[in-house]
């Protein structure tokens, strides 16, 4: 395997709704794409439904714009154009917010408005990110920027944190300055970041008397080396094309799969090596496997996808042991992007009666199918047809 050159953010998120309210004033999203991640969490004035409501919208307001390519700095622009009316002219939701633009190479810009410094942690310690602090669209923001190495964390929170025992220990509540201390000293214990979290939720209630007097989150950000699977199924559509198919499945970093006999002939041929035969079993529920050099899993095609989508909703632990299905969902489990090297020739057989009646759907729908489900799992999907 060669080692893939992507970072990943993985985000977890803890939250405690307001003493006595049902929903949440705090809200937050996540979108990963092959280029980058955005985190956004924002917190709605007030609490309950409206603070969500309005949390949501901010929120929602926010992707909407950089979706349609709307740049990070005029995307806050406009938005804060309607915050600052919220404040000062019109009665219209509110919502403070951080947004996190991370790019695969760990490079990232944070804007914060009206929301805590986020911390930054790197081994076993933390500090406040540096922050300027400016003028957009009339309102005050920061901004802090940066490169995330692996290994290194984001910590992004709300003003439940911050302002956590305010009234009732010295200053203004226990401030970023306090949740740093506490995260270093949990560090320094070589607590897992997950587990400092959820100590700082609590300890927020504690120094509030026992209860949240507002809507509280944390949220942290782990950058690590990406899990790439690349996955190869189908011939190319004209043979000629073979040569630079198989080399641009190669030379790509991560895991690699082949599906399918003919495909895993193909990429024997190019690379002028042997494909052994490990595993024939008799039983459909066990399709073939077959072993080349620098190939961490090769199998048969469609069966084996069809097989694959069967099962990828269920428990892993339930998997078999000794089945190349098996290998094949746990491997798409455990990716974070997967990359479609899908062949563009035809296969009769997939037509057939036989397959019709085994209830096998032919290569090219059971992936659309896969990238379907697996798109909805969180993974990073790309494909490239030949």
């Amino acid at each position: 395997m060669k080692k893939a050159k992507w970072l990943y953010i993985e985000d977890a998120v803890f939250q405690v709704n307001k003493r006595d309210k049902r929903t949440c004033g705090d809200f937050y999203l996540c979108q990963r794409t092959y280029e980058h991640t955005i985190f956004i969490l924002c917190d709605g004035i007030g609490s309950g439904i409206k603070a969500n409501l309005a949390a949501t919208m901010c929120a929602n307001r926010l992707l909407f714009l950089l979706d349609a390519g709307v740049s990070l700095f005029r995307t806050c622009e406009m938005v804060l154009s309607m915050m600052h009316k919220a404040h000062t002219e019109e009665d219209i939701p509110y919502a403070a917010f951080s947004i996190a633009w991370i790019l695969n190479n760990g490079q990232y810009t944070i804007i914060s408005y009206e929301s805590p410094v986020p911390l930054l942690v790197n081994g076993n310690s933390a500090e406040p990110v540096l922050q300027r602090s400016f003028i957009l669209a009339r309102e005050l923001v920061g901004e802090s920027t940066g490169v995330l190495r692996d290994g290194e964390t984001l910590v992004l929170m709300s003003d439940g944190i911050t302002q956590a025992g305010l009234g009732r220990i010295p200053g203004l509540g226990w401030g970023t300055e306090g949740v740093n201390s506490f995260f270093n000293y949990n560090l320094y214990r070589d607590q897992p970041l997950v587990s400092i979290a959820r100590a700082a939720i609590d300890k927020a209630g504690e120094l509030s008397g026992g209860y949240h007097p507002d809507d509280t989150s944390i949220a942290i950000l782990s950058c690590r080396q990406a899990n790439v699977l690349n996955i190869m199924t189908g011939p190319a559509a004209h043979k000629r094309d073979d040569q630079i198919f198989v080399a641009d499945f190669m030379n790509s970093s991560g895991y690699k799969a082949v599906c399918g006999s003919t495909t895993a002939d193909v990429v024997a041929r190019v690379l002028k090596l042997p494909v052994e035969a490990t595993e024939i079993s008799e039983f459909f529920s066990q399709p073939p496997l077959y072993k080349i050099k620098g190939i961490d899993l090769v199998t048969e095609g469609a069966v084996t996808l069809n097989q694959v989508f069967n099962i990828l909703d269920e428990d892993p632990e339930e998997f078999d042991s000794n089945s190349c299905v098996s290998d094949l969902a746990r491997m798409m489990l455990d990716a974070d992007i997967i990359k479609f090297f899908i062949g563009e020739a035809r296969n009769p057989s997939h037509a057939g009666i036989s397959f019709k009646q085994m209830g096998v759907l032919p290569r090219h729908t059971i992936i659309n199918l896969l990238i379907q489900k697996l798109t909805e799992k969180g993974k990073i999907i790309l494909q490239y047809h030949k």
